[in-house]
């Protein structure tokens, strides 16, 4: 089983898949954990130790459940998953669950006056443009539907207001459906 799902920040792609690796026993692979160096997520690793990091899970695991991307810094990495999954969420939900995640991680520190405020403000503002920024952007909706178009693999689209059990199910019933190799 290899699967990768993808989409804007606060779409749920980390429960979902942390969700699926419980109930299948899979691997899950943040990648999140190849960017980010530090909790206060503003210290990113270096390109070399991602691709270290993220040989060295290739090279452990025969199967997967990723959750994100690499393709801007690793443009070769997960192609051989079989399933392309992007999650998509209502956005006044999504930006809802980013500020709750913000506070829940960071509490006052992101509230004005707190050594976190201008990141957590720079974050979201970041994170508003999912919907608007073209498909050269790190992360927005248009990057995401090219990966779909350009995909060598089974892809689904999902909106992830629905339960993760539900999710998984979906997610799941469509790997079943793949035809082997």
């Amino acid at each position: 089983m290899k699967i990768q799902v993808i989409g804007a920040s606060g779409v749920g792609k980390s429960t979902l898949c942390r969700y699926i690796s419980k109930r299948t026993g899979i691997c899950w692979i943040d990648t999140d954990r190849y960017l980010w160096k530090d909790a206060d997520f503003t210290e990113n690793y270096p390109v070399r130790e991602r691709l270290e990091m993220y040989r060295k899970d290739r090279n452990s695991h025969d199967g997967y459940i990723v959750s994100g991307s690499v393709h801007t810094w690793n443009p070769q990495g997960f192609q051989d998953r079989e399933l392309l999954v992007l999650l998509l969420l209502d956005e006044t939900i999504r930006m809802q669950r980013l500020y709750q995640r913000e506070f829940e991680n960071f509490g006052a520190r992101m509230l004005p006056g707190g050594d976190h405020e201008q990141i957590t403000r720079d974050f979201l503002s970041w994170s508003k443009t999912y919907l608007t920024a073209d498909e050269n952007s790190v992360c927005s909706l248009a990057c995401h539907k090219r990966l779909l178009r350009e995909a060598k693999c089974r892809t689904l689209e999902l909106n992830a207001n629905k339960p993760v059990d539900v999710l998984c199910k979906l997610v799941l019933r469509e790997y079943r459906s793949i035809p082997p190799r």
